[in-house]
């Protein structure tokens, strides 16, 4: 088996095993039912682009609604199926596309893989790109265009159909999210840093995309920097709209800088979560717990390599590998990543950054690798005995997805079972008996998942190491 085909297996596997958890998980009710609802009366996914335009003052994510509303005629009735389906289709492309980016050739290449797919997986950033508040996860599909337009940039030729893909694959995310516009400095980062598959006119006709996007937000965004209309985290605690008014009500500047080094330092610390300094607080508190540890110090670590070996690879002469430019364009994508979450900060919105960061420790621990094979010295045995122990709490760190996607799958499930009850005591039932069928459909396929209780019979330490 070549070094490629061994990084490519092991991405596969760990990818259908999340896939798999997946699909066996209903359709998550808070954020979800309403859209699909809407999405069933909708006439067609022309008509919820166009009316997405013209009624959602605050947005610019027509093509969002209008992918709910293609997913729901194509379902036949296995509404469940689509969408889930969907989503483990998005989470295996994402996978494969960031294995495709490393472009493994040795033995070394493939080792340096596996800790960045579990680098990648085990993220905290990760956690949102497949647990699921939409029928779609769109944070997923602007990671996937992201690493599609990082795939095109570094193809060893240019062609027409490399830039029209580009510049498609900035216009889908774009229109989907805010943070699709990072497609943009993906493009541009790499052609900074040498890749440039994507020619010189491709990446002036995804500007001109980039400017026609700033046109329309004008035209159908209605204007205002004003504080975000949903809770966020600062400091120590969340804050919801009327807290953030009261401190933040003519000083939004303040806030807007906090989120934008909080979203970086979630990133390269796996700290705060959200806006908010859990572990610290916790350690404060004296009631620190394993499942707070392990993301900061493997994070932090990671981090503290990456630094070093951008260092020590700047003084070497001699080095003609890519590593410079991995970490080069991981800061630049950090950096903007950054800057699109000042609003409100949130870690599936860093997800792009969060893969870049991926990225950068598999060209930091290749290094090490290499080094290791050429010398043999007291600090060469250090850095490899790091990185062996940060492959251990990483790949806990990627464990844990599994667990949390349990118990995830476990919460909707009682979602569905209280849903009627919840929805008729608020007087949210619908009339329509379309909507109501609809309803109980989704309802069964969720009800009658035979889904285990991941909280029976489980061992004490399994909720110390990986939070619920």
């Amino acid at each position: 088996m070549t070094p490629r085909t061994a990084a490519f297996t092991l991405a596969s596997l760990l990818a259908l095993a999340l896939a798999s958890d997946l699909l066996w998980m209903p359709v998550q009710v808070s954020d979800s039912l309403d859209e699909i609802i809407d999405a069933r009366a909708s006439p067609s996914a022309w008509a919820s682009f166009t009316e997405s335009l013209r009624s959602d003052d605050n947005h610019l994510r027509p093509l969002r609604v209008a992918q709910t509303k293609v997913l729901y005629d194509l379902a036949a009735g296995h509404y469940w199926l689509a969408y889930r389906g969907f989503h483990a289709a998005l989470l295996v492309t994402a996978v494969l596309l960031f294995t495709a980016a490393l472009r493994v050739s040795t033995a070394t290449d493939a080792a340096a893989a596996a800790l960045a797919l579990v680098v990648f997986i085990g993220s905290r950033t990760f956690r949102g790109n497949i647990e699921e508040a939409f029928p779609v996860n769109h944070f997923l599909e602007v990671v996937v265009l992201c690493l599609l337009t990082l795939n095109l940039a570094r193809s060893s030729r240019q062609a027409w159909w490399l830039d029209a893909a580009a510049v498609f694959a900035l216009a889908a995310a774009a229109l989907t999210l805010e943070s699709g516009l990072l497609v943009w400095v993906v493009a541009s980062g790499a052609w900074l840093v040498g890749w440039r598959g994507i020619s010189r006119w491709g990446l002036v006709a995804m500007t001109a995309v980039l400017t026609a996007y700033v046109v329309l937000r004008l035209i159908y965004v209605a204007s205002g920097t004003g504080l975000p209309d949903r809770s966020t985290g600062f400091g120590f605690t969340m804050l919801d709209p009327a807290d953030l008014q009261q401190r933040f009500g003519d000083r939004a500047l303040v806030l807007y800088a906090y989120n934008v080094a909080a979203s970086a330092l979630a990133v390269l610390f796996a700290e705060p979560r959200n806006g908010v300094f859990i572990a610290t607080r916790t350690l404060m508190s004296n009631e620190l717990e394993p499942w707070l540890v392990i993301p900061v110090v493997t994070s932090a670590v990671t981090t503290l390599l990456i630094v070093c070996t951008a260092a020590h690879t700047v003084r070497r002469s001699d080095v003609r590998d890519d590593t410079i430019r991995w970490i080069v364009l991981s800061t630049i994508v950090l950096v903007a990543n950054a800057v699109v979450s000042y609003s409100y900060t949130k870690d599936e919105i860093t997800g792009v950054a969060g893969a870049f960061y991926a990225l950068a420790a598999f060209a930091a621990v290749r290094v090490v690798l290499n080094t290791a094979t050429m010398t043999r010295s007291a600090a060469t045995a250090t850095a490899v005995t790091i990185v062996a122990l940060l492959s251990i709490g990483w790949s806990v760190r990627a464990a844990g997805m599994h667990y949390l996607l349990r118990a995830q799958a476990f919460r909707h499930q009682n979602d569905w079972v209280r849903l009627p009850g919840m929805w008729q005591r608020s007087g949210r039932w619908p009339d329509d008996a379309a909507a109501q069928q609809l309803i109980t459909t989704l309802r069964e396929a969720a009800v009658d998942m035979d889904l285990p209780n991941p909280r029976v019979g489980e061992r004490w330490w399994v909720a110390r190491i990986w939070e619920d």
